[in-house]
């Protein structure tokens, strides 16, 4: 007959839970997410630059580490988001039109004859909806922008491989911590 005893297994596990907690300190959580959210942002620039037209949005993938949201050596966060500054700047203000697609609304060009100036946003909105409508029903085309997304394909098509890296990176810096 064979016995087992369920305690001395119990106590190994504990054992090498708290070394293993032991040698996962903040660095480590850093090292390892990191090197997760590098590979998407890796992969949101190769995407974006299949659509590229002047490489602001390409230069403008970042990766940062959300302070707020982290927690020392428990948990540490890493966003892949796009640098987003005023119209004009060398930041890719538009990035979420070119993700997601948007309705293209021309210049206000529309002025109000009681006071001179261009009318208001609402009754230019209004006016373009109306131009819309005729140009469709005139089959001209249509006036939204097709998405081109670079940001979700990157994370559906390499969500398996970060957990791997980060798999690895974990035990190389387990390895290196335990000499």
């Amino acid at each position: 007959m064979i016995e087992f005893d369920p305690a001395s297994l119990i106590q190994a596990v504990q054992e090498t839970a708290s070394q293993v907690t032991d040698l996962v300190d903040e660095p480590v959580l850093r090292a390892v997410a990191y090197s997760g959210a590098d590979l998407f942002r890796d992969q949101a620039k190769q995407n974006a630059l299949d659509n590229k037209k002047t490489g602001v949005l390409y230069n403008n993938i970042i990766v940062k580490r959300l302070e707020e949201e982290s927690d020392g050596d428990k948990k540490q966060v890493y966003l892949v988001t796009v640098r987003k500054g005023p119209r004009g700047g060398d930041d890719a203000y538009y990035w979420r039109w070119v993700e997601f697609g948007h309705k293209v609304v021309g210049e206000n060009r529309n002025i109000d004859p009681r006071t001179g100036r261009k009318t208001n946003w609402e009754a230019h909105r209004e006016a373009e909806a109306k131009k819309r409508r005729e140009a469709i029903s005139a089959e001209f085309g249509s006036a939204t922008v097709e998405e081109q997304p670079f940001m979700r394909p990157a994370f559906d098509n390499r969500k398996a491989d970060a957990m791997d890296l980060m798999t690895r990176t974990l035990a190389e810096q387990i390895a290196r911590n335990s000499r």
